[in-house]
C-alpha cells in the first residue's frame, strides 16, 4: 500500500498524524499475525484429520469419507460398511495374545455389482493401509493386466489432482532420485515418497522375485479375478487355481503376505467361488453379500444399500434378467439355468437281473490320484445295455483317492459285474497306470490259480475283463453333452436313485466337479463301440451257422434262422467249442 493511499485512507481518523512509514510496519505486522494464526489453525485441523485417518486409532471410514467425498456421495449400505470394517481389521499389528506381527489375515468377500467394492479397496484401501504403515508393499492383481492398470492409475490420479490428499500425505507424492526425477511413477509401477510401493499385475503374470529395496511383497488385493471367457473353460479356471495357490501365495517373507480377495460370482467355478467352497481355505474369513436380503420378522424383502440400490428398482432388475440378477446382485453360484442335465435325469431303483444274458457292460475309470481335498475324483462308472435296448447305470464310485487305493478298489469293482469291457482313460500320460494296473490283475490271477492262497481265492475269482486304454479328444464338457444329453433326457440312460454324488455332479454339470459325468459317457461309449463290433460278430456267426447247415446265405433260401441273444463272451465261448476248442 503506498504512503498516499494510506494518507487518503487515514485522513480526518486519529491515525492521521502518524508517521506512514510507521503505520505500515505496524500494519504489516498485524497481517502476518493473522496469517500465522491462520495458518496454525489449517495445521491443527489438517492434524486431527491426520489423525482421524491414520493415526493410532485412525478411522478408515473417516478417512473415505473426508478425501473422496467425490466417490461416496450416498450413504454406505451394509455391503460397503462390512468391508470397510474388514479393511479396518487388517490395521492391527498384534495378534489376539499381545505377540508381536500378527499373523497373516486372509480374506475372501463377494460382494454386489456395482457396490463400489473395487473404489473401497484397490483405492482407498490400498492408500490407507499404506498411510498406516500397515503394508509397505502390495500389489493389485485383477484378472487381466489392463484391469489391475486401472486400479494403479485411479491412484495415481488421485495423488496428483485431489489437493486435500496431496497436501495433507506429502508422502503420497513420487519418490525422487539423487536426479531429482521419479524414481517409478507409471501405470504399473508407483514408487512413493514415504517408502512404500505399489504395483499392478494380471491374474498369471509372474510375480515372483518382486522387491522394493529390502522390502518383500506384503499384501495381494484380488480383484475381480475373472472374466467370462475364463469359467468357459476348465484348463483355463485349473491353471488360475495353481497359479494363486504355487505362486501369489506363496509370496511375502516368512511372515506370510495379507490377503484380500473381492469377486462377484459369475459362475461356480470362478476363483472366489472356489475358494469360498474349499476346505484348503478353511482359515480364511469369507462373507457373501446379496443386494436383497430377506427379513424375517416382516416376512420382506430389502435393499442392502438403498439409498444407492432402491429395492423397487432391484426388483424391476430381477424380473427383467433373473439370471444376471442372481449371479450379479445375488451371488449365487447356481442360478436355474444353464445345467445340462438338470430337471432331465431319470431313475432306477436297482435291482440285480438273476442272469446278464444278452448284456453288454462296460466298467469306465476316470483317473485322478487325490492326494487332498482340492484334487479332482476318480470315478469308477459301470453301465450296462440290457437285452430291451435301455443303458442302465449299474455301479458308481466316485472318491478322492491315492494310486494304490484305486487299484484295490477298481479289482473289487471289477469282480461284482460279469463287465464286458473295462476301458480307462489314458490321457496325459497316464498310460503307466494301465500298464501297472494290468500286472496287479495278473498278480491277482496267478493268486486266484494259486491252491495254497491264504485269501481263499479260487480260480473262478480270476478277472478275465478285457482292460483297455481309452483317449478322450476335444471339449470335454461338448463331449459328455453331445453323448449324454439325449440318452438322459429321453430315458434311454437311468442313473441308480442310489448314486448321490453322480446325480449332483449331472445336475451341476457343466459347473462343478465333472469326473462322475466323464467316466459314465466313457461307459456309454464303450458299450456303443462294442455294439458295433458284436453286430459284426453276429453277422460273421449267422453265416457260419448257415453254411454249417448245408445252406448258402447269399442264394435267397429262405429258411429263417434264429439267432438267441448273447453276450460278446458268450459268443466267443460258443464260437471256439464249434471249431473244437
Amino acid at each position: 500500500m503506498s504512503r498516499v493511499n494510506l494518507k487518503n485512507i487515514l485522513k480526518g481518523t486519529p491515525f492521521e498524524s502518524v508517521d506512514p512509514a510507521l503505520l505500515q510496519i505496524a500494519t504489516q505486522n498485524v497481517i502476518n499475525r493473522l496469517n500465522e494464526k491462520q495458518s496454525k489453525v489449517e495445521n491443527r485441523e489438517k492434524n486431527i484429520c491426520r489423525r482421524r485417518a491414520v493415526g493410532k486409532r485412525g478411522s478408515f471410514l473417516f478417512f473415505c469419507k473426508h478425501y473422496f467425498p467425490n466417490y461416496f456421495s450416498t450413504e454406505f449400505g451394509t455391503q460397503q460398511m462390512e468391508l470397510i470394517h474388514l479393511i479396518q481389521s487388517y490395521r492391527a499389528k498384534k495378534n489376539k495374545d499381545g505377540t508381536k506381527n500378527r499373523n497373516p489375515i486372509r480374506a475372501s468377500v463377494a460382494m454386489s455389482r456395482g457396490f463400489g467394492k473395487s473404489t473401497i479397496l484397490t483405492l482407498c484401501g490400498a492408500i490407507w493401509l499404506m498411510l498406516t504403515g500397515t503394508w509397505k508393499f502390495p500389489i493389485l492383481i485383477s484378472s487381466t493386466l489392463s484391469q489391475a492398470k486401472e486400479f494403479l492409475q485411479k491412484i495415481q490420479e488421485e495423488i496428483e489432482d485431489n489437493q486435500n490428499l496431496k497436501n495433507d500425505y506429502p508422502e503420497l507424492l513420487p519418490k525422487k532420485d539423487i536426479k531429482g526425477q521419479n524414481v517409478s511413477w507409471s501405470d504399473y509401477d508407483l514408487v512413493f515418497n514415504g517408502g512404500f510401493r505399489c504395483i499392478a499385475k494380471g491374474w498369471g503374470n509372474a510375480i515372483r522375485g518382486k522387491r522394493y529395496k529390502h522390502i518383500r511383497p506384503d499384501a495381494l488385493l484380488l480383484d475381480d479375478p475373472d472374466e467370462e471367457k475364463d469359467v468357459a473353460s476348465e484348463s483355463t479356471m485349473t491353471r488360475k487355481y495353481r497359479w494363486l495357490e504355487r505362486a501369489a501365495l506363496k509370496l511375502g517373507n516368512v511372515w506370510g503376505i495379507d490377503v484380500i480377495l473381492s469377486y462377484t460370482t459369475i459362475a461356480p467355478n470362478c476363483v472366489g467361488e472356489y475358494v469360498f467352497n474349499s476346505e484348503r481355505y478353511k482359515s480364511w474369513i469369507k462373507k457373501k453379500h446379496k443386494a436383497i436380503e430377506f427379513d424375517p420378522s416382516t416376512g420382506k424383502e430389502y435393499s442392502t444399500w438403498e439409498a444407492g440400490a432402491p429395492l423397487a428398482s432391484l426388483l424391476i432388475e430381477r424380473d427383467d434378467d433373473p439370471v444376471t440378477f442372481a449371479q450379479e446382485r445375488q451371488n449365487e453360484p447356481l442360478p436355474e439355468v444353464g445345467q445340462k442335465f438338470k430337471g432331465l435325469i431319470q431313475t432306477w431303483d436297482f435291482e440285480r437281473p438273476v442272469s446278464f444274458d444278452g448284456w453288454i457292460l462296460a466298467l469306465a475309470v476316470d483317473l485322478s490320484q487325490g492326494k487332498t481335498e482340492r484334487s479332482d475324483f476318480s470315478a469308477f462308472e459301470g453301465v450296462g445295455l440290457n437285452p430291451k435296448g435301455q443303458f442302465l447305470e449299474l455301479y458308481s464310485d466316485i472318491q478322492r483317492r491315492r494310486q494304490d487305493q484305486i487299484m484295490r478298489d477298481l479289482i473289487s469293482a471289477l469282480r461284482v459285474f460279469p463287465w464286458t469291457v473295462c476301458v480307462i482313460e489314458s490321457n496325459g500320460g497316464q498310460d503307466y497306470f494301465i500298464d501297472n494296473f494290468k500286472e496287479k490283475v495278473e498278480e491277482w490271477n496267478e493268486l486266484c490259480l494259486n491252491k495254497n492262497n491264504t485269501d481263499g481265492l479260487k480260480p473262478n475269482d480270476r478277472i478275465l475283463v478285457p482292460i483297455i486304454g481309452i483317449a478322450n479328444s476335444g471339449d470335454k464338457i461338448k463331449r459328455i453333452e453331445s453323448q449324454l444329453q439325449s440318452m438322459i433326457a429321453s430315458g434311454q440312460l437311468k442313473i441308480r436313485s442310489d448314486s448321490h454324488i453322480l446325480k449332483s455332479q449331472l445336475e451341476a454339470f457343466p459347473f462343478l466337479k465333472k469326473d462322475g459325468p466323464d467316466a459314465l459317457e466313457m461307459s456309454v461309449r464303450a458299450i456303443k463301440d462294442n455294439v458295433g463290433s458284436t453286430i459284426q460278430f453276429l453277422a460273421t456267426e449267422q453265416k457260419e451257422i448257415v453254411y454249417s447247415a448245408g445252406l448258402n446265405p447269399d442264394s435267397g433260401q429262405s429258411e429263417e434262422i434264429n439267432i438267441v441273444s448273447k453276450s460278446l463272451d458268450q459268443l466267443n465261448r460258443a464260437k471256439l467249442k464249434r471249431r473244437g476248442f
